[in-house]
């Protein structure tokens, strides 16, 4: 999701500040009228006015909440899919073409895998957007504490994936690219909610851009990750100087340090 979304949370005040203006041109206005009877109606009518106009104007600050925190939740649901289907394929890949009976690192890696499929489940975006329509903004400061405690975990377990990953290739005999952690993002909820009551509001748009700060850096660490990954599973080449295997994008032989030309031979896995 692109930054623009920050004015989001920006367009309750912005609402806000524009209806108020409005009623008191309208009242400074109607001062001089109100002194005649016959100026009365358009008084009323100008009230009128100004009172669907508000209603439209909230009802399209609603929507606007909605959609946010809908896309936020889509894009949060699906993401987590994707990275599930990677993380359960990987093992099952490593146990198909394994001839050792030690499998502990792979077994750990099923163990992330399995953990990630029971506590990232869905949450219900579209539901989530309804009840934002009628319950702001207790509805947005949920769904804000949820992202932000989703995000965390999330990421706990994948630097626990990516730290045992490297092991579990070595262990299937897989010599591999090197695989770098993803940057963390810790922020306390509570911390931001208590920031969010004591600023009326305010600290509100700061919190909603980490959202998208954070799930736009970590998408972005998640492709490097996944590259990573692909480039350790492709197939190998043979060092002209060892006979090692080695990942085509290596530079130099990770078993006998020879820098590679790229003009080795391509040989299938083991």
């Amino acid at each position: 999701m692109g930054y623009v979304w920050v004015i989001v949370p920006i367009l309750p005040m912005l609402a806000t500040i524009a209806l108020s203006m409005a009623i008191v041109g309208m009242v400074v206005s109607s001062i001089p009228n109100l002194q005649q009877a016959s100026s009365a109606a358009p008084v009323v009518a100008q009230i009128v006015v100004l009172y669907m106009l508000a209603l439209l104007v909230i009802w399209a600050v609603l929507i606007a909440d909605g959609l946010a925190f809908y896309f936020l939740l889509d894009r949060r649901n699906r993401h987590f899919k994707r990275q599930q289907v990677l993380f359960a394929a990987i093992p099952a890949y490593l146990l198909a073409m394994k001839s050792e009976t030690s499998n502990e690192k792979i077994a750990r890696l099923v163990e992330i895998s399995d953990d990630s499929i029971f506590e990232e489940q869905d949450r219900p975006a579209g539901l989530w957007a309804i009840l934002a329509l009628f319950v702001m903004p207790i509805v947005g400061l949920v769904v804000a504490c949820n992202l932000t405690q989703d995000i965390q975990k999330h990421e706990e377990r994948q630097a626990a994936y990516q730290q045992t990953l490297p092991l579990a290739l070595q262990e299937a005999g897989i010599a591999h690219s090197p695989i770098t952690l993803s940057k963390p993002h810790h922020r306390d909820p509570i911390f931001y909610l208590v920031l969010t009551a004591i600023t009326a509001g305010l600290f509100w748009i700061y919190w909603f851009y980490t959202l998208l700060k954070d799930y736009n850096e970590h998408f972005a660490d998640q492709a490097i990750l996944e590259d990573q990954i692909l480039s350790s599973l492709r197939p190998m080449l043979t060092c002209s100087t060892c006979g090692g295997s080695i990942p085509q994008s290596a530079k130099f032989c990770p078993l006998c340090g020879t820098a590679q030309t790229g003009g080795g031979e391509i040989v299938d896995r083991p």
